[in-house]
């Protein structure tokens, strides 16, 4: 699938997405993230990196 560049660039620099962007960075320094990927358990325990989305599967498996 092929996407047109120009549509593409101008949808991305739109005020509504920079908006959008703004709220959730805003939200994801309130939750503590730090990097991508970041997985965030229903109580609050963060994981960070793709190296460890299996701990972050047993913590939530565990009920933690």
């Amino acid at each position: 699938m092929s996407v047109a560049a120009a549509p593409a660039f101008a949808a991305a620099q739109s005020e509504d997405n920079k908006t959008r962007l703004r709220v959730q960075t805003e939200e994801a320094q309130r939750l503590g993230v730090f990097g991508a990927p970041t997985f965030r358990t229903n109580d609050g325990e963060l994981f960070w990196g793709n190296d460890r989305l299996e701990r972050a599967l047993l913590w939530a498996k565990q009920g933690r």
